[in-house]
């Protein structure tokens, strides 16, 4: 889906005032914490979100698979991770992991594109 660029910062400006007021109700219910909460549930949803952006799918269902999977996968393989190593270096192994699959799979993504 290409965005023109009024979309595209349309599109950006309501994201961040909607994450803006989720932030205030999560810190008005709980404090710290659910700043904590919201602001790890951006970070761990934003690889799968640049993984998706490989596939024809639209802005939403983008924004919600990405939330889905940032949020099952991610900590199952954290979990298995911290198995073996602690769950602290667990949790970074798991966001490096996805993070360069994101790279590696956005990368070739640009790479076909110059071809």
């Amino acid at each position: 889906m290409n965005l023109k660029s009024s979309e595209l910062k349309g599109l950006i400006v309501f994201l961040l005032i909607t994450i803006f007021i989720v932030m205030i109700f999560s810190f008005a219910l709980f404090g710290i914490t659910g700043i904590r909460v919201v602001l790890g549930t951006i970070f761990v949803s934003l690889p799968f979100y640049i993984i998706l952006g490989n596939f024809g799918l639209a802005e939403g269902e983008k924004h919600v698979f990405s939330v889905l999977l940032g949020l099952t996968i991610f900590p199952s393989l954290a979990y298995l991770f911290g198995l073996v190593i602690s769950f602290r270096t667990a949790i970074a192994a798991s966001f490096i992991i996805f993070a360069g699959a994101a790279i590696v799979l956005w990368w070739r993504k640009l790479k076909k594109a110059g071809n």
